[in-house]
């Protein structure tokens, strides 16, 4: 074969450039061999195929899996920089986004991947960047002189091998629970697909797991590591005594580096839970207590994680991203006490998971005390479907629901609705700005539309 030169990369035949490598990458909808001649008309100089292309006019490279070959092409192609640069990966079925957010802060130098900065530069995929994407990153990071890198690493970004040959000093494990069962079909594949991460760590690397989550499962599959766990009441790295003050959480938190007290300036156990992850990596990475206690007291949520608002009129609105049953759970149990009436408003993605519809249909019948079905990225299915769904579980329990399929009318309904000392929880999009639907993408953010109304009188 000649030798070719190559100026990128490319997955994508709309985007190759000329002088690009393609990738013709399998996937579940579309194959990327379909594509290579699109690639090679557009200036691709060379394919890299699991099958023969006959009838191209470049050299057809082939692998037994492209994926995995375009993961380390793109290692090779920026230099290898998390050889250099101190990575971090972050798993777990919630609060992913928010310890690599908190890592960003209590890390010096702390370069940060998350589903937030995904959507806001429009990168590959949801979570996980295809290999090029992030290897880009890493390599931009290393030469501003940033001392560490940490990223989201999805299930599927594992499952599809997005972070092969990445360098991971450490990873992190947040949560177990069912997600995207319409990818993996089984729990037991997801849990596998989690674990891929721990598997490749090198020896004397660090895992960091929720003493929650399967620790035995991560113990064997990555014998080979430091494990630390962390958790509320039980862990190498626990809280206890937490106390809701009005600006924030205080709490006492015990570890090897000893027993202290602990403020962190918002609520939510389980925002103190992603606090104690960040806490335990960032002390296993050789910082001190001391150094990262006052780091703790200015932490600051991410964009759509537990953002409060209060209505002129004495309702709380609480703005968030969970999205699946293990979430929504938690974020209704954490807002069930204050609330003299809870209102919950959310939806289900179409094109996912059907069986957690209803699961999370009757979470909410059980939790709050109305729930307002609405739309969440219905994309091609029949949002009425999908909210037939979610109401079948509402139901099942006895409890009441709406059906308002217009998101941001569903909003404004739930908050003219409520009133002094109620709760309306707006579960599911958080930082998003889009809204799928079968024709496309439309701008819309449930953080806007609360803004806009928080000040608007009940009718």
């Amino acid at each position: 074969m000649p030798r070719v030169w190559v100026s990128g990369l490319a997955w994508d035949s709309r985007k190759v450039q000329p002088g690009d490598l393609f990738f013709a990458l399998p996937g579940s909808k579309h194959d990327g061999h379909a594509f290579a001649g699109e690639a090679v008309r557009r200036g691709a100089a060379a394919v890299v195929a699991e099958r023969p292309l006959p009838g191209l006019s470049v050299p057809v490279i082939l692998v037994p899996d492209a994926r995995a070959a375009l993961a380390q092409a793109a290692c090779a192609f920026y230099g290898h920089p998390t050889k250099k640069l101190p990575t971090v990966g972050v798993t777990g079925t919630n609060g992913k986004t928010t310890v690599v957010h908190f890592l960003g802060q209590l890390l010096p130098d702390c370069e940060t991947l998350t589903t937030v900065r995904v959507e806001e530069e429009g990168l590959s995929c949801v979570t996980t960047p295809e290999a090029p994407d992030l290897q880009r990153i890493a390599a931009e990071a290393l030469r501003r002189g940033r001392k560490f890198f940490a990223f989201e690493v999805s299930s599927i970004g594992l499952a599809q091998r997005r972070v092969g040959g990445v360098h991971f000093c450490a990873a992190v494990l947040t949560s177990f629970a069912r997600d995207h069962l319409d990818f993996h079909h089984t729990l037991e594949a997801y849990l596998d697909a989690k674990l891929r991460l721990f598997r490749v760590l090198p020896k004397g690397a660090l895992a960091v797991v929720n003493a929650r989550a399967p620790v035995e499962a991560v113990r064997a599959a990555a014998s080979q590591v430091r494990l630390l766990t962390y958790g509320l009441g039980c862990g190498d790295v626990h809280a206890t005594r937490l106390f809701e003050e009005r600006d924030g959480t205080l709490f006492t938190v015990v570890g090897p580096f000893g027993r202290g007290e602990a403020f962190v300036p918002f609520h939510g156990a389980h925002n103190v839970e992603n606090a104690l992850a960040a806490l335990s990596l960032s002390w296993a990475l050789g910082f001190a207590w001391r150094e990262l206690r006052p780091r703790l007291a200015s932490l600051s949520l991410p964009p759509g994680r537990f953002a409060k608002f209060r209505t002129s009129w004495g309702a709380e609105v609480v703005v968030d991203f969970a999205h699946n049953p293990e979430a929504l759970a938690r974020m209704l149990r954490e807002l069930r006490p204050r609330a003299a009436r809870l209102i919950g408003v959310f939806g289900c993605p179409g094109e996912a998971d059907q069986g957690k519809r209803s699961l999370m249909g009757r979470i909410a019948g059980q939790l709050a005390d109305l729930v307002v079905i609405t739309a969440d990225n219905p994309k091609t299915e029949d949002p009425r479907r999908i909210a037939e769904g979610v109401a079948r579980g509402v139901c099942e329990v006895g409890g009441s629901f709406t059906v308002i399929l217009d998101r941001g009318e569903a909003i404004r309904f739930a908050l003219t609705l409520a009133g002094p000392g109620d709760c309306v929880l707006i579960a599911g999009k958080g930082h998003e700005r889009r809204q799928i639907l079968a024709h496309g993408a439309l701008p819309f953010s449930d953080l806007e539309v609360v803004q806009d109304l928080v000040d608007v009188a009940p009718k």
